[in-house]
């Protein structure tokens, strides 16, 4: 853990979109698992090996990256919470809209990756005869039903995928015009 002495913090106050923060923030998590694996490589080494990387000075800038990230991260959850659009007829809030983008990915994926069974199958199953002590192939027939057909299941789908677009092209938009509160931010 560092102390606030060893800590450098770069102050900015140019406003950043959440477009923008978002792209630092991925940039920032890059630099997170570069650091994070210099720092594992030379945690421990032979005494005769010096590390490329020095682990206090790599820690060091882990922690202040870390900070950069947790405080662009939180400007984007409060932007994400106080801005709004609207979808269907009704305002929502960014972050409420980012929810429902994830949910209409996850039942999508269910949707389309529902067994869909009807109509009469057979196969063969083999059985044990006691009378005779052999072994005999009966056919076995199963009648499935669907609640839900194949074209059903399309068209919600295209539906789904329709909302889907709709709502996330809202959100790019709202990503692009609307700014952070990212004063005193730290960036590594």
């Amino acid at each position: 853990m560092l102390n606030d002495e060893t800590a450098t913090v770069t102050v900015k106050t140019d406003p950043l979109t959440i477009a923008q923060a978002l792209r630092r923030i991925k940039k920032l998590k890059g630099r997170m698992g570069e650091l994070t694996t210099r720092a594992a490589a030379s945690v421990s080494y032979q005494s005769d090996q010096k590390p490329a990387f020095d682990f206090a000075a790599t820690r060091t800038e882990v922690e202040t990256t870390r900070e950069a990230l947790i405080v662009i991260e939180a400007a984007v959850a409060k932007a994400n919470a106080l801005a709004t659009v609207n979808f269907d007829g009704r305002a929502m809030t960014l972050a409420e809209a980012i929810r429902r983008l994830q949910e209409f990915k996850a039942e999508m994926a269910w949707l389309g990756g529902l067994t869909l069974r009807s109509g009469i199958e057979r196969h063969r199953e083999p059985d044990y005869d006691q009378e005779t002590g052999r072994t005999k192939v009966t056919v076995v027939t199963i009648t499935f039903t669907s609640d839900l057909s194949e074209v059903q299941r399309a068209a919600e789908l295209d539906k789904l995928r329709d909302r889907f677009e709709r709502l996330n092209d809202l959100v790019e938009a709202a990503n692009h015009r609307t700014a952070t509160d990212w004063r005193g931010s730290a960036e590594a």
